[in-house]
């Protein structure tokens, strides 16, 4: 069976999750002789590069139009097409080639056209995409964008994304092109998410939220299969009997953005008046609003001694970085798909304090191998953290606890197989 794995965008960036869980998959099916092509997608210039990954071919895509890129799935013939990003582009030419197309869910944006699932009052989204739903949320992610909302609403959607049109023949002017664009934006991600809907084979959702979300938004259950991520397990685990005086390190690790709740964090955590307490920042930004707002954070909480900002960590690196910490702390504010952060610091032994965004429940048995609190929340994230500094002496038993509720990537990948021969032995019966 020869496997197509479509990555999330450049196959080698680990700027997110997702990218980190694809390099992760692809090299354990290697490990496993899986038959398998990467396609890599690539911004820069035009073309397809064949390359040789660790025995397999990866072909790096740059701006390449779609028949150009169905040749080539034509000519690689592969059996199933697992696609992590390109998601509707694959679907269709999946349907055109007759070929089962298995997509998993990396994060909200796949319903969700402002892309997190978090609604303009910074709440968790629960209502279906549309038109009136989403134009308050785009809008507030587009510069100056709240101050047109309620100018812009008044608009008919046929109308405004009319005005959408004649803009994309004018040069485009800042502030004025990407806000009268928005709704023609909103009906491009559900002319998207409408191909997914019709042309998918299956549907993993990572967790039972997305699930759910994307039912609401007219996926059948009967194409969706919840299955968790896996991770590569560290050699050694750490318990917390290492903590010394009392002093715990609170520890981070991912994206520093505005979704991920850092701000809500900072703000919990600058008001502990405990001097026996650090907080571990790692991790990075990967683009201009994001650096924008760690700088915004770095300026506001420099003095506060108690904040270390380690900076982005690569992967492989990421366990030997936390072995010395106590307590991960994940707050996202936005629908979190998984978690690979709370993976891992599970995996090490680590506790974790989290909020109830969806992939955490996963994962997490409030008061077993960690705590769960609701989502932007200063006043409940504080307590809780008052609660974890307060009660140091039962924290050890607890830490072994987290390592038996994370799949390895081994086992994780036998699972993707396995329903890889389902797809297409369902294709087989129903071609004869």
């Amino acid at each position: 069976m020869k496997i197509l794995q479509v990555a999330s965008g450049n196959f080698f960036s680990t700027y997110g999750g997702g990218q980190v869980y694809m390099k992760n998959i692809v090299d354990e099916m290697i490990r496993q002789q899986c038959s398998l092509i990467v396609f890599s997608f690539l911004d820069n210039s035009n073309g397809i590069e064949k390359k040789n990954y660790k025995g397999i071919d990866l072909y790096e895509i740059k701006n390449v139009e779609r028949n150009e890129l169905q040749q080539l799935i034509q000519a690689i013939r592969p059996d199933i097409i697992h696609a992590h990003s390109q998601k509707a582009l694959m679907c269709t030419i999946g349907q055109a080639l007759h070929i089962p197309v298995i997509i998993t869910a990396h994060h909200g944006g796949i319903v969700c056209p402002a892309g997190a699932l978090l609604n303009f009052k910074d709440e968790i989204c629960n209502v279906s995409a549309s038109h009136t739903n989403c134009l308050p949320c785009v809008l507030r992610n587009t510069r100056s964008g709240m101050y047109w909302y309620p100018f812009m609403k008044q608009l008919a959607m046929e109308q405004y994304i009319s005005l959408g049109e004649k803009l994309k023949t004018k040069p485009f002017i800042p502030f004025i092109t990407p806000i009268g664009q928005a709704a023609l934006f909103i009906n491009c991600k559900q002319k998207e998410w409408q191909n997914i809907v019709e042309g998918c084979t299956r549907m993993i959702a990572p967790c039972h939220a997305i699930k759910e979300a994307m039912m609401h938004n007219g996926l059948d259950e009967k194409k969706i299969i919840v299955i968790p991520h896996g991770i590569p397990l560290p050699v050694n685990a750490y318990s917390l009997s290492s903590i010394e005086n009392g002093r715990i390190r609170f520890f981070y690790v991912g994206r520093i953005c505005y979704v991920k709740g850092i701000h809500v964090l900072l703000q919990a955590f600058s008001r502990l008046t405990e001097d026996n307490v650090e907080l571990h920042l790692i991790g990075g930004a990967g683009n201009k609003g994001e650096y924008r707002y760690m700088a915004q954070l770095q300026r506001k909480y420099k003095k506060d001694s108690r904040i270390i900002w380690h900076g982005k960590v690569e992967p492989e690196y990421v366990f030997n970085e936390i072995k010395d910490m106590h307590v991960s702390v994940a707050v996202s504010i936005c629908m979190e798909i998984f978690g690979l952060n709370i993976a891992e610091a599970l995996a090490m032994g680590k506790l974790v304090l989290a909020t109830r965004c969806g992939g955490a429940e996963m994962q997490i048995e409030d008061g077993v191998n960690g705590w769960l609190v609701s989502p932007n929340n200063v006043k409940a994230l504080k307590t809780k953290m008052e609660d974890i500094i307060s009660n140091v002496s039962v924290i050890p038993s607890m830490g072994m606890a987290g390592r038996k509720s994370v799949i390895s990537i081994e086992e994780h990948c036998k699972t993707l197989v396995n329903l890889y021969k389902r797809v297409n032995c369902e294709k087989e019966e129903t071609s004869h």
